[in-house]
């Protein structure tokens, strides 16, 4: 192993987004045990970058970066190590991360471990751990040939300190222009919803709730409460269950109610992300291994189109008492 750790930060518009902290963190640890000096890449068209703290920074500076593109990412990545000479190269599990990272291990003839949410270090060695068979098993994985490309979840590691000592920035400025990209004209619907940004009790569904008529049956359970609202995992948003202003999870929206009622999830890490920090969680699920459990307060293994009515009658029955 040699002394250099490669991060590609995460931007929107030339601005550092607080993700890239999280990757800072995660590589501090494999730094203080390779004794490895940690080196941040920026992608973009910016003017004045601004330093990064815990880091040094490159900035691959170039008009056709202005805009993500696999194309363009994957060469300011290649274009990047072939400076910094990096053992490891870390990137975010996001929708882009998850797009260039494997092109990237693959130009240069590295390996690739995507959705690490932990590493553990045992008898002189270091393994990867992400999760595997929808969330039911934790696997842990070794890097292989280096360079070791690996995308880290979101959520998974505690921010860097910000206020930590910032390291040296470098520019190098580049002439790109893809080539195999197409120009797209991108139109963005309005993604707020103040019912759900704004409830103090979130009914959220989840493939496992059978069809999409189900949905009335989590209405009826959301109207037991006050300042309640219903929310969905993606792939219920994908399917046009719900829509996608409802969504809760990595590509979601990120929520913390007091109540937060999960019907029929499986409890995948995109979908944590975006509900860990619920004061209270109930889980429903006919599974008992489910992997939702683990991050519920409360959980029952019953088939929500038997569970639902019967909570329903019996709060019905405790206000008519009131």
């Amino acid at each position: 192993m040699g002394n250099s750790i490669m991060i590609m930060c995460e931007q929107s518009g030339g601005r550092i987004l607080p993700i890239t902290y999280e990757l800072i963190s995660c590589a501090a640890q494999l730094a203080d045990y390779y004794h490895s000096r940690i080196t941040t890449v920026l992608p973009g068209f910016i003017t004045d970058p601004g330093a990064v703290s815990g880091a040094d920074l490159l900035v691959i500076n170039s008009p056709g970066l202005a805009q993500y593109t696999c194309e363009g990412w994957e060469r300011a990545a290649l274009i990047a190590a072939e400076q910094i000479r990096p053992d490891i190269i870390i990137i975010a599990h996001t929708s882009t991360g998850a797009d260039y990272a494997p092109r990237v291990a693959a130009q240069m003839d590295g390996c690739c471990i995507t959705s690490v949410c932990g590493i553990e270090f045992f008898e002189g060695n270091i393994a990867y751990r992400r999760s595997g068979f929808h969330g039911k098993l934790d696997l842990l994985y070794r890097g292989g040939k280096p360079p070791l490309v690996i995308t880290v979840a979101p959520g998974a590691f505690p921010p860097h300190d910000q206020f930590a000592e910032p390291g040296v920035i470098n520019v190098i400025d580049m002439d790109f222009c893809p080539q195999f990209t197409s120009n797209l004209q991108f139109n963005i619907p309005d993604q707020s919803n103040t019912e759900l940004e704004d409830a103090e009790v979130i009914i959220a569904a989840g493939k496992g709730i059978g069809k999409a008529e189900n949905l009335q049956l989590l209405r009826s359970m959301a109207a037991c409460f006050n300042r309640s609202a219903i929310a969905g995992s993606r792939v219920v948003c994908d399917n046009g269950w719900l829509e996608y202003s409802a969504q809760v999870g990595l590509t979601g929206k990120k929520v913390a109610p007091l109540l937060y009622v999960a019907c029929g999830i499986s409890g995948s890490p995109q979908h944590i992300v975006g509900m860990k920090d619920s004061k209270t969680v109930v889980a429903i699920n006919r599974d008992p291994e489910a992997v939702i459990f683990r991050y519920s307060d409360i959980c029952v293994v019953e088939d929500l189109e038997k569970f639902i009515p019967a909570f329903i009658q019996e709060a019905e029955k405790r206000r008519e008492e009131i």
